[in-house]
């Protein structure tokens, strides 16, 4: 396991840089955690926030662009400075018991919209990277934000918001470090067979694995924003050891997630993270009706739910940018959509019609069934997944079958170019063998070596020309090799 963590120390950069960046969205904007959001402040500020990023989101669709290094970088150093200034500026409406709401609201507003532009810069730097690099990622920075968000609960409003956003410039020389430590896409990282960057890598392109995907995280998102605003859409206030109760769950939860994952445990991304997220709903919803007095103990199970959820849903956000054929803020975007809209909306509108008639058993009922439904989804999708990977098994093995025909000159019809491309694939699934290529980078090892420019290579296999870039960067590292010559030869002299 140690060795692991050597392999993975260039992601530090990217970890302590998220880390800071979500760490000044909650301080701002969730007033630190010290109850379980700040109402309208909070999710009522993030539908304004989504409302300016869908406009984002619907340019990009039309535009069809990939957005450039210059631009992401410029992007998030206005993102940084933006949200530094918010921190501050909130800081200082602290201190003038009377200041507008209307400020407030759009300051908080403003803040989650930038500090979600800082996020997705971070999760776009580790795209291409495998299981093991991204889990890493996550969860460490959702530890480490957890730290210093408690730390700033402990602190005076205006002291804490100063912190914070002192934190959030850190940013600035994070962005320089990484530049010069190894790339994640380079990092030889362990990916699982059965995880989300498996499923993405082969089935991208299906609209219903999509679907199942965004339903299954909707609608336990719809529950997350009920839970936090039990029974009445009021916010819950922690009291001292509820708060830290929160905390230690959390950070012991994403370490025990991290451990499973460095062993190499399967579906602990898959399968785990969704049974991990059902129980704490589970919990939530028995100690709300057990302590009905005490609900900042049913907060406490909340909370650590709706922080898991940050970083699966960072974790699913890398996996698309990975494998997707769009800029990779179409998909944070969008994940962002589907999963802090759900639960906005679910928790305003608990807020707004609870007077209407409706009783705690009842709100109680319809998170239960919808915990069901929630799962019944997800646990379908994997069934379907698993299905469509026996069969194309079954598919690939006949297709090996079929090039060792041509190979062998057993096809009479087969012209030469298709028996060269068919031994080339051959080949490069040897060489991948022996320098442990992940299934992708073989696919993009054999086309390149035919003589496939980097565009090409990207349109054969529905990804992005950067992406394609990034595959054969580390199949250069991978193999010590430096050019398609080099490869070629290592081909024709180390290759049955």
């Amino acid at each position: 396991m140690s060795d692991v963590l050597r392999t993975h120390m260039p992601l530090w950069p990217l970890i302590v840089g998220l880390a800071f960046g979500r760490a000044g969205l909650i301080v701002a904007s969730y007033g630190s955690y010290t109850s379980t959001d700040e109402g309208i402040f909070t999710d009522g500020a993030m539908l304004a926030a989504l409302a300016g990023l869908a406009v984002c989101l619907i340019a990009l669709i039309a535009s069809k662009a990939t957005l450039s290094k210059r631009i992401t970088n410029n992007l998030m150093r206005v993102c940084i400075v933006l949200e530094m200034l918010c921190l501050l500026a909130l800081a200082l409406l602290e201190l003038f018991p009377d200041s507008q709401t209307v400020l407030r609201f759009t300051l908080s507003a403003l803040c989650t919209f930038v500090s979600s532009g800082a996020i997705f810069y971070w999760l776009r730097r580790a795209r291409g990277t495998g299981t093991t690099a991204a889990a890493i990622l996550v969860f460490i920075s959702l530890i480490i934000s957890e730290v210093e968000i408690y730390l700033c609960s402990l602190m005076p409003i205006v002291v804490g918001n100063t912190t914070a956003a002192v934190l959030v410039l850190v940013q600035f020389p994070c962005m320089i470090w990484a530049r010069k430590r190894t790339q994640p896409y380079a990092l030889a990282s362990p990916t699982q067979a059965n995880d989300y960057f498996s499923f993405t890598k082969t089935m991208i392109q299906s609209k219903q694995f999509l679907a199942a995907t965004a339903v299954g995280i909707g609608f336990l998102s719809i529950v997350i924003g009920f839970l936090r605003g039990y029974p009445t859409g009021e916010a819950i206030a922690f009291s001292p050891a509820t708060r830290a109760a929160y905390a230690l769950l959390t950070v012991g939860i994403s370490l025990v997630v991290v451990i499973l994952v460095l062993k190499g445990r399967q579906r602990v991304l898959t399968v785990g993270a969704f049974l991990v997220m059902e129980l704490l709903a589970c919990a939530a919803l028995v100690a709300y009706a057990a302590f009905p007095d005490a609900l900042d103990i049913g907060a406490v199970f909340t909370t650590t739910l709706n922080a898991f959820m940050v970083a699966f849903t960072w974790y699913i956000v890398i996996a698309f940018m990975s494998f997707g054929w769009r800029d990779p803020y179409y998909y944070a975007i969008s994940g962002w959509l589907v999963w802090l809209g759900c639960r906005a909306v679910a928790r305003v509108a608990l807020l707004q019609v609870y007077g209407l008639s409706i009783n705690d058993l009842l709100v109680c009922a319809v998170m239960g069934a919808l915990v069901v439904v929630s799962t019944q989804v997800i646990f379908v999708q994997f069934l379907s997944i698993a299905r469509r990977s026996a069969e194309e098994k079954e598919e690939q093995s006949q297709q090996r079958e079929s090039k060792l025909a041509k190979i062998m000159g057993l096809d009479e019809h087969e012209n030469l170019s298709s028996v060269r491309q068919a031994s080339m694939e051959h080949n490069a699934e040897e060489m991948g063998r022996q320098f442990l290529l992940s299934e992708r980078e073989i696919e993009v090892l054999s086309l390149y070596a035919l003589g496939y420019t980097q565009k090409r290579v990207a349109e054969e296999l529905f990804i992005t020309q950067g992406t394609a870039h990034a595959h054969i960067k580390r199949i250069y590292a991978k193999t010590g090799l430096h050019s398609r010559q080099e490869i070629l030869d290592y081909l024709q002299q180390h290759t049955s």
